[in-house]
């Protein structure tokens, strides 16, 4: 079995680590709190309960009718008019999720991988772009996108996947790009001795290569897109993903009321797939990361 090898440190670098690690954790305990207190939402007995907890200012304690009904409850509380549930909100959210990252990074992969690896004019012109794109806010073209997604009638419908081909996406690209670099062209040269094309390097060879940045893109990309709402709001909002059907069912209850645990209940369980490919993935996570920025 190999054996890590122990790093030796100075004294200065033992302090600054020590106090890194403690702050880190100070951080962690934070955010573990927020978690903390939204299981104590969760299992209230009712939302009279919740709301005598405000009055009383005791929403931080756990409740006396200690329950997991709301858990259950979750599921039948969200709905809307266009016969949409609990279920059918988090399937959406799957189909979406999944599938825009699928096509997303596959075209950012090919681009990607043409950019760095290819010479041709206007080249480092696409790079400066992406660059460029990251400072430059793009809010005000939501009107605009709106416009021809309902002209080819891409809202509303599965086909608005057909929208999720970005391949200029600015991190994505660089953490590619900081792949496909360090990969050497040897691999491609042995191919095309063998008789592959261009094609057969790419999907057979390069691709393979960068599945370790590619799988973890995935990852945080299904990761932001499950967590959506703003977009889904726009141009699916009669096929609801579950982060939109719960930012309906809040503010809805800010005028015709609500259950309140029940509501929290069901952010717990749309927090569970996000949190769990995390808890998975997060070592691969890192590691990526700091690979990529090493390569770049």
């Amino acid at each position: 079995m190999l054996r890590r090898e122990s790093i030796k440190r100075s004294k200065g670098e033992r302090v600054v680590f020590t106090v890194a690690f403690i702050l880190l954790a100070i951080y962690a305990c934070f955010i573990l709190y927020h978690f903390y207190f939204l299981l104590q939402l969760a299992t209230k007995g009712d939302t009279v309960e919740y709301n005598n907890a405000i009055d009383t200012k005791t929403l931080a304690t756990w409740s006396s009718n200690f329950t997991l009904r709301n858990f259950v409850l979750a599921f039948d509380a969200f709905s809307d008019d266009y016969g949409n549930t609990f279920i059918s909100m988090t399937f959406n959210s799957l189909w979406f999720s999944i599938g825009s990252e699928v096509i997303v990074l596959l075209l950012q992969s090919a681009v990607t991988y043409a950019i760095c690896k290819y010479e041709f004019r206007g080249r480092m012109l696409l790079y400066n772009l992406v660059l460029v794109r990251m400072m430059v806010p793009i809010v005000g073209t939501m009107p605009s996108a709106y416009r021809v997604y309902s002209k080819f009638g891409l809202t509303n419908s599965p086909l608005i996947l057909l929208t999720a081909t970005d391949c200029l996406g600015g991190g994505n690209f660089l953490i590619l790009y900081a792949f496909f670099k360090g990969i050497s062209w040897e691999y491609a040269e042995a191919a095309f001795i063998d008789g592959a094309n261009h094609f057969d390097v790419f999907f057979r060879i390069m691709l393979r290569m960068a599945l370790p940045a590619i799988s973890v893109l995935f990852i945080t990309g299904f990761i932001s897109r499950w967590n959506e709402y703003i977009n889904i709001s726009l141009y699916m909002h009669e096929m609801p993903t579950l982060s939109y059907g719960l930012y309906v069912y809040e503010q809805n209850m800010k005028y015709a009321g609500g259950n309140m645990p029940a509501y929290f209940a069901g952010v717990c369980i749309a927090a569970i797939p996000c949190i769990t490919l995390f808890i998975i993935f997060q070592n691969s996570i890192m590691q990526t990361v700091h690979l990529g920025g090493i390569k770049g």
